[in-house]
């Protein structure tokens, strides 16, 4: 009669790559039985918090730049590339730009977000707090995609922008870095600021391998190549350096048509 019958929470649960291949070659032989022991529970809400520092601009300093990660991950493995690694490589972006003479222009907020894992709270909570200065951050991002090599420049650059993302892309070419075709999502943490206006970017990494170790136990330290490490260091350093120090408004839009 097209009635509905509520059935309630459905259990579900994820199976990693890896597993799902080595399920797939054993059924090549022949039946396979699966004995699935899912062993999660629901625990009460707790406190996290988001760590947050700055370097603080010169003359336009009240304009922000926020580059982040998350810091809490799952236990099955260490973490190390989601998001230990995305931590690793916003904060020694920030470090180098630091250790420069001469302090940047505008303020690079670098964030370290809590509670990403189990529902972006940590994100979330940044533009409540922060709610009176949205309208001053220039742009945002994040790494949350581990450490392999970055190839794309992505951003929701206003119409009027789109030569200051060009500047960027050029300068990134000489480490093997093109424009992306798609607009940027920016990342999980920071997409409330997207929604509230503030331009996105992406520094897109190759994701090959990622989902072979995503939320696995084969998370480790081990699996961060420092040289691929370096180059997203190197591409995080030059797009927040040269965004820093500009008085280009990433907002703007197209201009006016000629009569």
């Amino acid at each position: 009669n097209g009635n509905r019958i509520p059935l309630g929470k459905l259990p579900a649960a994820a199976l990693s790559p890896p597993d799902a291949d080595q399920l797939a070659r054993l059924l090549t032989r022949g039946p396979v039985t699966v004995n699935l022991d899912i062993g999660v529970e629901t625990a009460p809400l707790a406190p996290s918090g988001n760590v947050i520092g700055e370097i603080e601009g010169g003359a336009r300093k009240d304009e922000i730049m926020v580059i982040g990660c998350h810091l809490d991950s799952w236990d099955m493995g260490t973490g190390a590339i989601d998001d230990a690694a995305g931590c690793g490589i916003v904060v020694a972006a920030a470090k180098l730009i630091d250790a420069l003479p001469d302090k940047p222009e505008r303020t690079i907020r670098v964030v370290l977000f809590g509670s990403e894992e189990n529902g972006g709270f940590g994100g979330k909570a940044y533009v409540l707090q922060h709610a009176d200065e949205v309208s001053r951050h220039v742009a945002a991002a994040e790494s949350d995609f581990g450490a392999d090599r970055v190839w794309a420049f992505g951003t929701t650059f206003g119409e009027g922008a789109t030569p200051h993302a060009a500047e960027i892309v050029q300068v990134l070419s000489r480490i093997g870095i093109t424009a992306s075709d798609s607009p940027a999502h920016g990342g999980t943490d920071v997409e409330p600021l997207g929604e509230a206006g503030v331009p996105m970017v992406d520094l897109r990494q190759d994701g090959t391998d990622y989902f072979d170790y995503h939320h696995t136990p084969d998370d480790t330290f081990d699996k961060i190549d420092p040289a691929t490490f370096n180059q997203n260091v190197a591409a995080w350093a030059a797009y927040v350096y040269m965004v820093a120090n500009s008085g280009w408004d990433l907002r703007a839009g197209a201009p006016p048509a000629s009569p």
